[in-house]
């Protein structure tokens, strides 16, 4: 899949973004139904909010706080950005 993102900031998944970090949300395939219900689509932008122990990342998109679990959070490629 090819990046929408700034070829100058490098990805990593979900879970490495540090809270308050904004990213550019990118995608590892087969999750996309899932993630395009909760508004988390490449190209958005947001904000990660919390980290939960269980593995949970909680992101910000539009004014909408999602609850990431540890599965797909694993699988969804950002760009940092503060």
């Amino acid at each position: 899949m090819r990046s929408r993102c700034s070829a100058s900031r490098a990805s990593v998944v979900l879970p490495d973004a540090p809270d308050g970090s904004s990213v550019a949300l990118e995608f590892t395939p087969g999750l996309l139904e899932f993630l395009e219900d909760a508004a988390i689509q490449p190209g958005h932008e947001g904000t990660v909010t919390a980290s939960s122990p269980d593995g949970t990342t909680t992101v910000e998109i539009d004014g909408r706080h999602i609850g990431v679990g540890s599965f797909a959070a694993e699988r969804i490629l950002v760009t940092t950005g503060r």
